[in-house]
């Protein structure tokens, strides 16, 4: 009774903050709403139509086949699974995460095998990195190489991490691949209502980093970019520090990301404890490799 006393005053408080603070909530959610429109939307919405065409005529199978061998050895996963890692390294948050779901809905992943697959494969994209932090923060798409490199790097080392010889539960039979026009009117549907979870993400925290920054008077980005990535990115300085905060919070995604990740795989009902565990690792390690590198930026 009391812990439910303590949410329902904790809510009435939020609430009436909002009230007070609604000016600043409505501009706030304003301008979530054309972040989403200028970069989160056209970034992530062709991905994952693609990706979920690419799963369901079979293309995910014939790659995997290719990869198998190397995914086996690197990460102790199927071939599969190195297609999510692929798709989630070159279309951004939460592809990868979306991706894996995927997998294990259609059959192509054990639920073992996802969970871990998890903790490596859902990571920001190239466009993201170059474009926010390398030519946003740093003004240099060298240093945004560098950073997705250090990313990148830092997830294999994770996934290495979480290598397991672990037998992989046998997965559901294969079902009779879609006709292509059913698989993209499908993936179309799908892309669509998950675009629409995140949007709704990236305005709520958006919201709730205004109301923090208002009432605290906290400005620091790698305080803020805890929460949401890009803003917590944009507010860090240009120099060696920024960097290695830049990499460490790419590692770790941000608070809204894992909300947007587990609104992509509720459908599945996979965990996300080992996930999170995995964004907490790669952070770690991408500033670990990113102190030494920061010595050679200009």
């Amino acid at each position: 009774m009391k812990r439910r006393l303590s949410l329902t005053i904790g809510m009435l408080s939020i609430m009436v903050l909002l009230l007070i603070c609604s000016a600043h909530t409505a501009q706030a959610v304003r301008d979530a709403l054309v972040l989403c429109a200028q970069s989160v939307v056209p970034a992530l919405f062709p991905f994952f139509v693609l990706s979920s065409l690419f799963i369901d005529l079979g293309c995910a199978a014939v790659l995997g086949q290719t990869l198998a061998p190397f995914t086996r050895l690197l990460f102790g996963v199927s071939g599969a699974g190195g297609t999510a890692f692929l798709l989630g390294i070159i279309g951004g948050y939460p592809v990868g995460g979306r991706t894996v779901g995927e997998l294990y809905l259609s059959g192509q992943c054990s639920r073992e095998e996802c969970e871990r697959l998890l903790t490596f494969c859902n990571n920001a994209g190239p466009s993201f990195i170059l474009g926010i932090a390398g030519l946003g923060c740093f003004g240099s798409v060298r240093v945004g190489a560098w950073l997705y490199l250090i990313h990148v790097g830092a997830a294999i080392i994770v996934g290495v991490l979480f290598h397991s010889k672990t037998p992989d539960v046998k997965p559901a039979p294969k079902t009779k691949l879609p006709q292509w026009t059913d698989a993209f009117i499908s993936a179309m549907r799908s892309g669509a209502m998950s675009m629409v979870n995140i949007c709704a993400f990236v305005a709520f925290f958006l919201v709730i980093l205004r109301l923090i920054s208002r009432l605290t008077g906290i400005q620091h980005g790698a305080i803020l970019g805890i929460i949401e990535l890009t803003n917590g990115i944009l507010r860090l300085g240009c120099d060696r520090s920024g960097f290695i905060w830049s990499a460490g919070l790419l590692g770790w995604g941000g608070l809204s990301v894992h909300c947007q990740t587990a609104a992509v795989l509720q459908e599945s009902g996979l965990s996300i404890k080992r996930y999170v565990i995995g964004k907490v690792l790669q952070a770690v390690i991408s500033m670990v490799l990113a102190w030494p590198v920061s010595y050679f930026l200009p």
